[in-house]
């Protein structure tokens, strides 16, 4: 590809991780808010997530683009809206997980691969600034994983939920 291509590649992966970011952000403090355990609501709060930190970085990107990133086109339907109830129960937030993780995913794959092309156009801030966004993705992934497998296995969760 040449460089123009990449340009707009970058351009347009850039927007739909920007879209998706601050979808997360707003189901995230949905989900903090609805959960069962207290555990799962502190691994999705803002400083644990440090979602606003990657909002932050995105821009810092677009910053450093040369051209301006474009707005709209993008779409990123891959969340499921449907609701799990009122009832706030193991089965609910493992559902819930199942989303996050489902988002995470998707996020991480962006990322790894705007990060390809951040690398080809030789751009100097925008590895870096990703590298940490991939390492907080892949630890919030993680912290999920546990929260999960302590659910089902049947292990009490009990720690104190932040505002």
């Amino acid at each position: 590809m040449i460089t123009s291509e990449l340009d707009t590649v970058f351009q347009h992966l850039l927007n739909e991780l920007s879209i998706l970011e601050a979808s997360s952000k707003k189901q995230y403090l949905q989900i903090r808010k609805a959960a069962f355990a207290p555990e799962l609501a502190k691994a999705l709060h803002h400083e644990q997530t440090w979602i606003n930190d990657h909002i932050k970085r995105l821009k810092l990107i677009a910053l450093e683009l040369t051209k301006e990133a474009k707005k709209g086109g993008a779409s990123t339907g891959i969340l499921s809206t449907k609701s799990y109830g009122r009832k706030k129960d193991d089965v609910r937030d493992l559902l819930m997980i199942a989303q996050v993780q489902q988002m995470l995913q998707t996020k991480l794959v962006l990322y790894k691969l705007l990060q390809r092309l951040a690398n080809v156009l030789k751009l100097e801030l925008t590895p870096q600034l990703l590298n940490q966004t991939i390492a907080d993705n892949e630890a919030t992934n993680t912290w999920l994983d546990k929260i999960a497998q302590r659910i089902i296995s049947g292990e009490t969760l009990i720690i104190e939920v932040g505002s």
